[in-house]
């Protein structure tokens, strides 16, 4: 074979087309990156906050379906439900949806698209403060977002999957369930408390000893921690898991009753530190 003088050998061109194709290639992945960037400046990161309420209707009840949201609820002075949302996003705004079932207030945190409750993650995302006459039935459930009750007077039913709720200073009958999350209760004075955990962990400390206690827990952890008088008829049960109680709290003739199992989890109740 003739090779003309000056013309690069075969092995020369093809480190020339290498060399070709990866600066081409290096160069669509910048260009690319920079449209990327400049998407994403063009859309923005939006924030807004809402407020609403019941707007001077009669009120008996609150529901809060959060979802992903992280929900707050207090009490307030008068007979009025308010609420006050801070919301940021990407794309399209999200929107706090209001209905009505007799007069019961259900509140949802939704997302655009989202047709199951709020769609956190994709660039939207909510945190909603509601207030309430503190002596009213409040549900409020949500997923993976962080929920907190305090200071309410009437029955609360909390549910949260992943996410933690936080319960504080609540006075009226309470059922509370964490599931893979974390469930932290403190300075109750609940007469009746039905307290349960997933997988998660839960802990529920009394101000005031409960007339009536059940205490659940699956895989996970839960701990009752009660004030030095409590006395109880004690019902304790444990698959493969454990399930302790103080020996003090046990009292057949007492009127108060506890009934706390565990799966294959741990359970645990007690009185609090400088108890008996």
């Amino acid at each position: 074979m003739t090779r003309t003088a000056g013309s690069p050998a075969p092995a020369a061109r093809r480190k020339q087309r290498l060399a070709w194709y990866g600066g081409a290639l290096l160069s669509s992945l910048l260009v690319v990156t920079a449209t990327a960037w400049q998407v994403r400046a063009n859309v923005g990161f939006h924030t807004r906050a809402v407020s609403g309420g019941s707007a001077g209707r009669a009120v008996t009840s609150v529901e809060i379906e959060g979802g992903r949201a992280t929900v707050t609820v207090t009490p307030r002075g008068d007979r009025e439900v308010g609420y006050r949302a801070e919301m940021n996003w990407s794309f399209k705004a999200p929107a706090i949806e209001e209905s009505w079932l007799g007069d019961t207030l259900k509140l949802t945190p939704r997302c655009p698209g989202d047709s199951v409750g709020l769609a956190d993650g994709a660039g939207c995302s909510v945190r909603l403060a509601v207030t309430v006459p503190a002596g009213i039935p409040v549900k409020v459930t949500g997923t993976s977002g962080d929920v907190s009750v305090s200071g309410l007077e009437g029955t609360v039913d909390a549910d949260v999957e992943s996410g933690a709720l936080t319960l504080t200073g609540l006075r009226g009958a309470l059922r509370a369930r964490a599931g893979s999350g974390e469930l932290r209760a403190t300075a109750l004075a609940s007469p009746q408390a039905d307290i349960r955990a997933g997988t998660g962990r839960a802990e529920a400390r009394f101000l005031v000893p409960p007339q009536e206690v059940t205490a659940r827990v699956g895989a996970g952890r839960l701990d009752l921690v009660l004030p030095p008088e409590s006395r109880y008829r004690v019902t304790s049960r444990a698959g493969v898991g454990r399930c302790e109680v103080a020996d003090a709290l046990r009292d057949p003739s007492a009127t108060g009753t506890l009934d706390i199992s565990a799966e294959s989890g741990h359970a645990t109740a007690g009185y609090r530190p400088g108890g008996p």
